[in-house]
């Protein structure tokens, strides 16, 4: 074996050339090598075609190649195989016989096995030519059982088309009957249980297959034709729904009244509670007079139609495109209630309120009796939405109406209309808040009117005695007056002759207690039935009832006192004044009676202090009047207040004509005025006399009076106050205490007696230094204006007691 030639594989250097440095294989090598692949050889005798054996055989003739050590590798490879040939010789000799005795063996089997398969071979055909009928007559049978099989199927078939075809027929006939439900589980149970077996057999069931969806969509529209049509109906029918639910609630309202009326007077308690209708108690105790206008003869809707479509839809899966349709179409009604009904306030708007409350008491019915199909929010927004339009309606024909009826009867038809809205659970708001305009709108046109009323009445009265003829006309003024129970007023004293007779008032008086009551009643009639009721109510009339009285009546009342001179109408405005004081007494009791809502304490007018303030200004017009007339008679007066002559038992005529004409004025033209007022105005009158009768002693004028001059207005003065004595009028001789007290001074013979404080105290104690003193300068002056003074010693003690008066 020769020395293999080195194989030399050469590193990188730094310029990037490469030189091979080669590798040498030497004899042990090899042999190594070759002892490998006989090692495979070996292991490749159980697994033929192992890939591992090329796997390891690679790298060896890559290296071998590699290193150009071909021939030695062959040379090796000779060798190896000669051994491994001798090896297999020395195998084989050693086993030589017995292979061929195992050869010999298998030969003898093999002659055996010739012989039976050609045994086997002529059983065979013995077999074959025996069973050939056998093998014909199954033939024969397994195409009969075929044919058979065959039959039974076409007889299946034909007997499924059939129960198919009278399947068929019976939805038609489902249909045209109106059983759509039936319908539709008829057609379910064609397409999913008989017809689909049916599908690769007959082209018919395609055919029919493809017909079942018209089919459904035939009873959904034969069940939406009819829902239109009870969609008409009911929104026709609306307008009678609405009108039985309103003259329900109109009834139940008048019943509740009746009630609430019974225990008025007895049960404050249950009075509290009974206050509107819709209330839990209301509702308790009516609810055995309730009924459903829904199923009364004159009104019952039929809303079968609607639960089939319904329940149809849902069965086809669209009950939310039914719901939906629903919605837009009574949506559409509602406001289509509206726009279609020609509006009038007076003619058509009941009309249009009982078709409305009816769309919604259908509405509530399908809300209440359907499960999730209406919306209860999309109902309330919708009734909210009618309400907005309606209250835009009715506040624009209500703008310039100022008819009290038409009002009334509006307000009358609103409530019931809200009351009915509200026993279905509806909201009221917006129609509550209607009202309350309403409700001050007809306050407003109420007050305008009734206080056009009061100014006509006032000022176009003549202030003369009211007449009545009979006691018929007796009884009518007395019913409508307020007359106080007791006293010269009442109603058994106003006439104590026979008829004709006169009453102390004019007429004025009656026809304002008329209007008073009239308007009274009128608020509270329009104020009846308000679900916000409150106390606003009752104030709201109290003040309206002030303004009226003060503005319209008290006002003009004082206007006439102050623009009339004539004192029988003057006297007659303080009798009906003090009449109009009675009626806000009992006009205050009548509120407590009427208030709508029941509490306690007293109900005070502030017109009663207006008229009190006019029955002054009226007691002191009269007095002013009979004032001036006193003062043209002290005008005549002609005293000589120098005269030397005393007077003489008669008064001054002046003063006796003022006295007969303050007797003649008192008695025939004020007689009629009360007591107290008469009183008042003597008491002015004498007040007046005794002040002029003072004037001559304390004003300027006269500058100088004489005994004789001071005689005669002192018999004056005692005329005047026999002529008050004899009046018995309590105070009124009072008026002339000091006066009679000067003069009975200025007459005594020592006059300086008035010094002595305990003398003066006893008989001049009303005499002061201030009033005392100016009747002395007169005095004194006349007595120093004569050469003989008849009494020096008088003169004197004038004198003194005039420097101690005025230092005082």
């Amino acid at each position: 074996m020769t020395t293999a030639s080195p194989i030399t594989l050469t590193s990188g250097s730094s310029t990037g050339k490469v030189k091979s440095k080669k590798v040498f294989f030497t004899h042990q090598d090899i042999e190594a090598q070759l002892q490998n692949l006989y090692l495979y050889s070996d292991f490749s005798a159980t697994r033929s075609g192992d890939p591992d054996q090329l796997e390891n055989l690679g790298p060896i003739i890559r290296n071998i190649h590699l290193s150009k050590q071909q021939d030695a590798f062959l040379r090796h490879l000779n060798k190896f195989m000669r051994t491994k040939e001798h090896e297999i010789e020395g195998v084989c000799k050693a086993n030589h016989q017995d292979f061929i005795g195992s050869v010999d063996k298998l030969l003898s089997v093999r002659q055996g096995t010739l012989s039976l398969r050609s045994h086997v071979v002529s059983l065979d055909a013995s077999l074959q030519s025996s069973g050939a009928s056998l093998a014909s007559a199954r033939a024969a049978l397994l195409d009969a059982r075929k044919v058979a099989s065959n039959i039974d199927e076409t007889i299946e078939t034909i007997q499924a088309c059939l129960r198919v075809l009278d399947l068929s027929k019976k939805v038609s006939q489902q249909i045209e009957s109106g059983k759509y439900y039936s319908a539709l589980r008829s057609l379910d149970e064609l397409q999913f249980v008989h017809l689909k077996p049916l599908l690769p057999l007959a082209a018919f069931a395609g055919y029919l297959s493809e017909a079942l969806p018209n089919e459904k969509m035939r009873v959904r529209e034969e069940v939406t034709k009819q829902l239109n049509s009870w969609l008409y109906d009911a929104r026709e029918r609306s307008g009678d729904v609405g009108k039985l639910a309103m003259e329900s609630m109109d009834l139940r309202t008048r019943r509740w009244k009746a009630r609430r009326d019974r225990v008025k007077h007895h049960d404050t308690a249950s009075l509290a509670m009974l206050v509107n209708v819709n209330t839990p108690v209301e509702m308790a105790v009516s609810e055995r007079h309730e009924y459903n206008v829904l199923d009364t003869p004159d009104c019952n809707i039929d809303f079968s139609p609607l639960y089939l479509a319904i329940h149809i839809y849902k069965t086809l899966d669209s009950r939310e495109e039914l719901a939906k349709s629903f919605r837009d179409d009574r949506r559409a009604q509602a406001h289509l209630i509206i726009s279609s009904t020609p509006f009038a306030l007076d003619h058509t708007l009941p009309d249009l309120l009982q078709a409305i409350v009816g769309f919604f008491i259908i509405e509530a019915h399908v809300l209440h009796t359907t499960k999730a199909f209406r919306d209860e929010t999309e109902v309330e927004n919708l009734w909210e939405e009618v309400c907005e339009r309606l209250v835009g309606m009715v506040s624009d024909g209500v703008g310039e109406c100022e008819d009290l009826e038409l009002f009334l009867g509006l307000k009358t038809t609103l409530l019931t209309f809200a009351q009915t809205a509200a026993a279905y659970d509806y909201s009221a708001t917006q129609l509550n808040e209607l009202l309350g305009t309403l409700f001050e709108r007809y306050t407003e046109l109420l007050e305008w009117k009734y206080g056009t009323d009061f100014e006509q009445i006032v000022l176009g009265d003549d202030h003369q005695q009211m007449t009545v003829n009979d006691e018929d006309e007796f009884a009518k003024v007395v019913e409508v007056s307020f007359l106080p129970e007791t006293g010269e007023w009442a109603k058994d004293n106003l006439i104590t002759g026979s008829f004709p007779a006169a009453l102390p008032f004019s007429q004025t008086y009656p026809l304002c207690c008329i209007d008073i009551r009239n308007f009274v009643t009128k608020y509270y009639h329009f104020a009846e039935g308000f679900a916000s009721a409150t106390r606003d109510t009752d104030d709201v009339l109290r003040k309206t009832l002030d303004k009226l009285l003060i503005k319209h009546i008290n006002s003009h009342i004082r206007t006439r006192v102050q623009h009339t001179r004539n004192l029988s109408q003057l006297s007659q405005i303080v009798i009906n004044v003090q009449f109009l004081q009675t009626a806000c007494l009992e006009l205050e009791s009548l509120l407590v009676t009427l208030r709508v809502t029941p509490r306690s304490g007293p109900v005070k007018l502030d017109s009663a202090r207006a008229f009190q303030a006019t029955l002054a200004l009226s007691e002191e017009t009269i007095l002013s009047r009979v004032d001036a007339k006193i003062t043209d008679f002290f005008d005549m007066a002609d005293y000589e207040w120098t005269t030397d002559q005393m007077a003489g038992p008669e008064a001054s005529v002046y003063l006796i004509e003022c006295v007969n004409y303050l007797t003649t004025m008192m008695t025939n033209v004020l007689g009629m005025l009360p007591v107290e007022v008469q009183r008042t105005v003597y008491l002015g009158a004498w007040s007046h006399i005794a002040h002029r009768l003072m004037g001559f002693f304390v004003d300027r004028e006269p500058i100088k009076m004489s005994d004789g001059g001071l005689s005669f207005l002192a018999n004056d003065v005692r005329f005047a106050v026999a002529q008050a004595s004899a009046l018995k009028i309590e105070g009124l001789e009072q008026v002339f205490d000091e006066l009679s007290q000067i003069v009975r001074l200025l007459e005594s013979p020592d006059v300086g007696s008035y010094l002595d404080p305990d003398y003066r105290k006893m008989k001049y104690s009303l005499v002061t230094p201030r009033r005392l003193a100016p009747i002395l300068i007169k005095l004194v002056t006349h007595l120093n204006s004569i050469p003989n003074v008849p009494d020096p010693s008088r003169k004197e003690a004038m004198e003194d007691v005039l420097k101690a008066v005025s230092r005082a």
